[in-house]
């Protein structure tokens, strides 16, 4: 798995992680919403072979979590 994913795993201070099945979800802590849309969009930004990034709307210009699916042979 590339180190990005592994580091984004453990999880940060603007976000929590919940494993599924298919890959993991980060979610927002509330009161850190401006850093974890910023993360959000960095996270769209590098997906492409490693992995794919489903990000959820807030409803208000912004993201309230991200799904995270590792390509099988990474």
């Amino acid at each position: 798995m590339p180190l990005f994913l592994t580091t984004l795993r453990v999880g940060g201070p603007s976000y929590t992680v919940e494993e599924v099945e298919s890959g993991f979800f980060i979610h927002v802590v509330g009161g850190r919403e401006a850093g974890f849309n910023d993360l959000a969009r960095l996270i769209m930004e590098k997906a492409g072979p490693s992995y794919a990034a489903f990000p959820r709307s807030d409803g208000k210009g912004g993201y309230d979590c991200v799904h995270i699916i590792p390509h099988p042979s990474q």
